[in-house]
């Protein structure tokens, strides 16, 4: 009678050690990039180029409503951690924008690889 009783606890013990390595198995396995990143919309877009125009340069860029850029906001263009001017987003599409320059700071020119940022209050 022994030997019939051992029997279940052998099933089963088989059983967690399966479940066990099929845990380790599922830890190890390799996590996909979409898991990293925000959900949030980073309300940026990289300049891909400036187009001249009569009456004023149009900027496009790399980014769209996707991005969070919407008709009508205001963005400031950044080189590296400076501040060089500021557009208005005038068409957005999901992958791609485009603005007017608003001001630049003197001497400056909006070049591809600047980095367009939506203007955002902050509260003191």
């Amino acid at each position: 009678m022994h030997l019939l009783s051992a029997q279940p606890h052998s099933k089963l013990a088989s059983l967690f050690l399966f479940g066990a390595l099929l845990a380790g198995c599922v830890v190890r396995a390799e996590v996909p990039a979409f898991v990293k990143e925000s959900i949030y919309s980073p309300n940026a877009a990289t300049v891909s180029t400036v187009v001249p125009a009569l009456a004023a340069d149009v900027v496009i860029l790399d980014g769209g409503l996707e991005q969070g850029l919407r008709l009508g906001m205001k963005c400031r263009i950044n080189r590296g951690t400076q501040s060089i001017g500021e557009l208005i987003i005038i068409e957005s599409r999901s992958d791609r924008s485009a603005g007017l320059i608003l001001e630049l700071v003197d001497d400056s020119t909006i070049q591809a690889g600047d980095i367009a940022r939506v203007k955002t209050l902050q509260n003191s």
